[in-house]
């Protein structure tokens, strides 16, 4: 998958046709029903992809790139095309004790690899120009995530199984036992469970693809009899949920929670008490939220899903309502 399209299609939240040509996010009073598994696989789908746009475009991306093209004794080793120097300089780099990459591949101006250090299986590898007086020395490929990193990314927001497949085989997973190789079926069944397929495919560093084959329980039987949108919305909030155990105290740490929660999945986080707005909210929302249903704010349709972990405070989820029924979805089901 391109940056291109995961740059369209990433805030998304599961776009895309369900079954029976009805668009995720549809805002009609009809039950999701036979669409209903689908439109949870694409929510499941869309948080794997914004996960992975993060570790593309995502602020760490941008500051650890920084620091590569600004690093001062990678640029003179560089310059003076000595091996062992800019290998020096750039296991410095990737072993530095706060900064976060996992593997750094550094080129001549000519394309002759100088150095590369770092783990095996590595995913989102992102590009970068070395200069130096003026002109171009060289260039560099990083990542700031392995294939086992981004399996735990995945597993602590939607919860569910996932195995990394590179080059035909299994290099990572969590959740459940993969077979070596991936699965071509559109169901798997693991202690009895019998979970859905989907795939999803990223770059691979240094060049490349892998696939992340996500495996997707039933959703609850009585989601059918709601809308497509309730569904979609009751799925984000599972992930949201699933989110804020992470952030130990809660309470405290409402700003970044809504970040990774807007990042994941697309959903404006509103925190309050009553009707009053809380330190970390994202906007201070509509004058008033339901608990769940349809709400308009800024001009704009959105689904709400609310929970409350840490009270008096509540945490609102403000999931827009997909307005096209011709979107388009990353997520694609094997069979």
């Amino acid at each position: 998958m391109t940056l291109a399209a995961l740059s369209a299609a990433a805030l998304l939240v599961a776009a895309g046709a369900a079954a029976g040509g009805t668009a995720l996010g549809d805002s009609s009073s009809a039950p999701c029903g036979a669409a209903t598994a689908t439109t949870v696989q694409a929510v499941v789908g869309s948080v794997a992809n914004n996960i992975y746009r993060g570790e593309l475009i995502g602020g760490e991306v941008f500051a650890n790139a920084n620091r590569v093209a600004g690093s001062t004794r990678l640029l003179a080793a560089v310059a003076s095309g000595r091996r062992s120097a800019v290998y020096g300089a750039v296991h410095a780099l990737v072993y530095h004790p706060i900064w976060h990459i996992v593997r750094l591949r550094v080129l001549d101006a000519a394309g002759h690899v100088l150095a590369d250090v770092g783990g095996p299986f590595i995913i989102a590898p992102v590009a970068g120009v070395l200069r130096s007086g003026g002109r171009t020395i060289g260039s560099f490929l990083m990542s700031v995530q392995d294939d086992v990193g981004f399996t735990k990314l995945e597993t602590h927001a939607a919860g569910d199984p996932i195995g990394i497949y590179y080059q035909g085989g299994l290099v990572a997973s969590l959740g459940a036992h993969f077979p070596a190789l991936a699965p071509s079926t559109a169901t798997m069944t693991v202690r009895s469970v019998v979970y859905s397929v989907i795939h999803e495919s990223y770059n691979a560093f240094p060049k490349g693809t892998l696939t992340a084959v996500i495996l997707v329980p039933p959703p609850p039987a009585a989601w059918a009899s709601q809308t497509c949108i309730a569904v979609t919305a009751a799925e984000i909030g599972h992930v949201a949920k699933r989110l804020s155990d992470r952030f130990h105290p809660l309470d405290a740490s409402y700003a970044k929670f809504a970040e990774v929660v807007h990042d994941d999945t697309g959903a404006a986080v509103i925190l309050r008490i009553g009707l009053r707005p809380i330190a970390g909210s994202q906007g201070i929302g509509p004058p008033v939220i339901p608990l769940s249903g349809p709400v308009a704010y800024e001009g704009k349709p959105f689904w709400v899903f609310s929970f409350a972990p840490t009270p008096p405070a509540r945490i609102y989820l403000l999931v827009p309502v997909a307005i096209s029924t011709t979107t388009t979805s990353t997520t694609t089901s094997t069979g």
